[in-house]
Formats: structure tokens, C-alpha cells, sequence
């Protein structure tokens, strides 16, 4: 009985945190590429096989559906790629913004668009009216362009904002 409680005490010492930890960080491009995840999304398995990490963003009343986070390094150029992420939306509300800016000394290309999601063919996702979509392209010198996408409805993008921010410029990418 004295060795179940050291037991239990041993175990109950142990750091949690570091697998928690695990679990949010992100790494590309065989680990040249960082970033954190903010605490309160959820690591899922990817729904595609070119993603390679996808978090579910817990929704924000009056929004019932989660957000959804994916995040892949991929090829193709910057404009194809925006005008695809423009073209997923329907009736926007307002003009999609797109915007150039530095992460860490790499060129961000950020965008964001309102309106009806239109998700793409082949997938079980369904339309979603009143979405936003945040989406980032990265491009670095050595590791190629990595696309980074957080969309669903409005009110829960527009409630974790300042979180894919913050996880946007918790960019970190080896010389």
C-alpha cells in the first residue's frame, strides 16, 4: 500500500506541461520553421494528408461551429494562392483586405476576407454563411512558402485574432 501512494505521489510530481507544450509547438520544414499554437486550440488530426498540422478553435457565442486551423508548406505562388483563399468566399461583406508585412525577417503576406465560406470540392465540410477567414502566407529564402489559415464563423475568427497574431509573430526560422 506504501509503494501505491509514493507511487501516486511520484506521478502526481511529474511535469504535465511539457506535453502540453508538445502539443502546441509547430514545426515545418523539418524543424527550420517555429511557431507556437495559442493555449486554448485544439491539436486534431489533419483531415488531408497535405496538411500537416490542424487545430480546432473553440467557437465564441453565438457561433456553434468550432473555427478551423491548417497550416502546410506547399508550393505554388503567393497571387495563385490569395486568389484561391478569395475565391473560397461568396457575397463578401467587405473587400478582402490583403496585406504585406516582416515576421521575424521573412515576408508575410496576410489576408482576410468575410463573407459565405464556399469549402473546396471533394470535402465533407459544408457551406458556412457569415465566415471570416485569416489566412497567412510565409515565404522564406531557404524553406519555400508555408500557408497558415484559420476560418470559420465571424464571431469566433474575429474573438481569436489576437491569438493567430501572437502565433504569427512567434515565428522563428533557422539561417
Amino acid at each position: 500500500m506504501f509503494l501505491v501512494l509514493g507511487l501516486v505521489a511520484t506521478i502526481a510530481h511529474l511535469p504535465v506541461s511539457t506535453n502540453a507544450a508538445e502539443k502546441k509547438k509547430i514545426s515545418l520544414a523539418k524543424g527550420k520553421i517555429t511557431l507556437k499554437a495559442p493555449d486554448k486550440w485544439i491539436p486534431k488530426k489533419p483531415k488531408s494528408r497535405i496538411l500537416e498540422y490542424e487545430f480546432a478553435v473553440p467557437a465564441i457565442k453565438p457561433d456553434r461551429l468550432d473555427g478551423r486551423v491548417t497550416i502546410m508548406g506547399a508550393s505554388g505562388g503567393v497571387k495563385v494562392n490569395i486568389d484561391r483563399w478569395k475565391g473560397q468566399f461568396r457575397n463578401p461583406s467587405r473587400k478582402p483586405k490583403v496585406e504585406k508585412g516582416k515576421v521575424s525577417g521573412q515576408t508575410v503576406h496576410f489576408v482576410d476576407v468575410v463573407g459565405t465560406y464556399l469549402p473546396p470540392p471533394f470535402t465533407r465540410e459544408k457551406q458556412i454563411p457569415k465566415a471570416r477567414m485569416l489566412g497567412a502566407i510565409v515565404e522564406t529564402e531557404k524553406y519555400g512558402l508555408q500557408f497558415i489559415k484559420l476560418y470559420g464563423p465571424e464571431a469566433t475568427i474575429t474573438a481569436h485574432e489576437a491569438a493567430f497574431k501572437a502565433m504569427l509573430n512567434s515565428l522563428m526560422v533557422a539561417k
